[in-house]
């Protein structure tokens, strides 16, 4: 198996970020601090989308559910602040923690019983459907976020692929 096979997923997202221009690089390199806080936030906005879903829209279930993720980063922060390890490698540190944030992620899938694969390639593929009929990006003024196409939610609304490689796998 060639390296490119074992990290399929990883060059899908680097094609994604080549087309629309998001950071890309050649060779191992830390992280910025603007784009590794931006790329926590949106990890958050999935992580408080993924309790709404546990909470199966009960707006009092997810608050509690929010409430609990709060404070367990508030455990979080303060354990680190008392700790106080030295960082000697920025890079090694930042590849550490997103490497737990896969492994986490990839057991919550073997918690659900659900093969990621399939699921992975149709996001892929409404991401990379984001592309207007040049072939370019369009950008929302202000805050830089990717403008759908006209007729995105026909044509790339992942959820009901999603539901269906979900109702294949339940087979």
């Amino acid at each position: 198996m060639t390296n490119k096979q074992q990290n399929e997923m990883y060059y899908m997202v680097r094609d994604f970020h080549k087309a629309f221009n998001h950071a890309v690089a050649d060779k191992p390199t830390p992280i910025a601090e603007n784009v590794a806080l931006s790329r926590a936030v949106w990890t958050g906005e999935e992580l408080v989308e993924f309790l709404y879903a546990t909470a199966a829209g009960d707006q009092a279930k997810f608050l509690h559910l929010y409430e609990g993720f709060i404070e367990g980063l508030r455990k979080t922060v303060d354990k680190i602040l008392e700790k106080n390890d030295p960082i000697e490698d920025v890079l090694v540190s930042q590849m550490d923690a997103l490497t737990d944030i896969e492994y986490f992620n990839q057991g919550s899938f073997v918690i659900a019983g659900v093969e990621p694969f399939n699921l992975f390639k149709i996001v892929q593929d409404a991401n990379m459907g984001k592309l207007w009929e040049d072939g370019k990006p369009r950008f929302r003024e202000g805050d830089g976020k990717i403008v759908k196409p006209p007729h995105w939610e026909e044509n790339f609304a992942p959820e009901p692929k999603l539901k269906a490689e979900i109702e294949r796998q339940s087979n």
